[in-house]
C-alpha cells in the first residue's frame, strides 16, 4: 500500500468495494477468519449466549457493509490503511469483546432460550444434546481450564491465536502457515511469544 501523508484523510470503502473485497477472499483467507472466529466464541464461553462462530463473522461482514454506506453507523473499512482481512479481524476482536461486556454473568440461562428451530421444524435443546460426562472429569476440568488459561494470554494476539487454534486441530507448523495464510516469520514469531508465555 502507499504510504499515506500524515494529514491525509483515510479512504473508507465504498459497498462496491467490499462487494470486490469479499468476493476475492481466498480460501485460505476464509479458513483464517472462521478459525478466529471460532477461537473468539470459545473465549465468550456462555457470554456467548448461543451465538456461534457464523454469527460473529456475519456480524462483522453486516457491520461493514452498513459502514459503508453510512459513516455514522457500522464499522467503516479504512481501504488504503488496512487489508480488508485485518479489517475483519479487528472487527470481529471488537464484537465479541462488546458481547463479553454486555452479557450478565448472574443471569440464568433457560433451555427454552437456547432451543433453535431448525428449517425443518425441528427443536434442537443444547441441554439434551450436550455430551454425557466423560468417566475422567477431574482431567478433562484441568485441562479445559489450562486451555481457557492458554487462550486468554493470548486474546489480543491475532497471529498467536490462529496457531494455538492450527495447533489445537493437530497441524504441523507447514500446515498452519498454509491454511491459515500465515508467513513463515509471523508464524515463528507467534510460536516463540507462545512458548515463551507457556513454561
Amino acid at each position: 500500500m502507499a504510504e499515506q501523508k500524515k494529514d491525509a484523510k483515510p479512504e473508507y470503502a465504498t459497498r462496491e468495494d467490499v462487494g470486490r473485497a469479499v468476493d476475492s477472499l481466498s480460501r485460505a483467507d476464509e479458513i483464517r477468519l472462521e478459525k478466529f472466529a471460532r477461537y473468539r466464541i470459545r473465549g465468550l464461553g456462555r457470554k456467548a449466549m448461543g451465538r456461534d462462530h457464523e454469527d460473529l463473522l456475519q456480524e462483522a461482514l453486516n457491520s461493514t457493509w452498513i459502514g459503508a454506506e453510512d459513516p455514522n453507523e457500522g464499522r467503516r473499512w479504512r481501504k488504503t490503511d488496512v487489508a480488508f482481512v485485518q479489517h475483519l479481524l479487528g472487527a470481529m476482536r471488537s464484537i465479541a469483546s462488546h458481547w463479553k461486556e454486555a452479557a450478565d454473568d448472574d443471569e440464568a440461562q433457560l433451555d427454552s432460550d437456547l432451543a433453535v428451530e431448525t428449517d425443518d421444524g425441528v427443536v434442537l435443546s443444547p441441554v439434551e444434546n450436550a455430551p454425557s460426562d466423560t468417566p475422567d472429569q477431574e482431567r478433562a476440568l484441568i485441562a479445559k481450564e489450562q486451555l481457557g488459561a492458554i487462550f486468554r494470554l493470548f486474546q489480543n494476539d491475532d497471529d498467536a491465536a490462529l496457531v494455538i487454534e492450527g495447533i489445537r486441530e493437530g497441524w504441523n507448523g507447514p500446515e498452519i502457515m498454509e491454511r491459515l495464510a500465515l508467513p513463515k516469520s509471523r508464524y515463528e514469531a507467534a510460536l516463540k511469544r507462545i512458548r515463551y508465555h507457556v513454561k
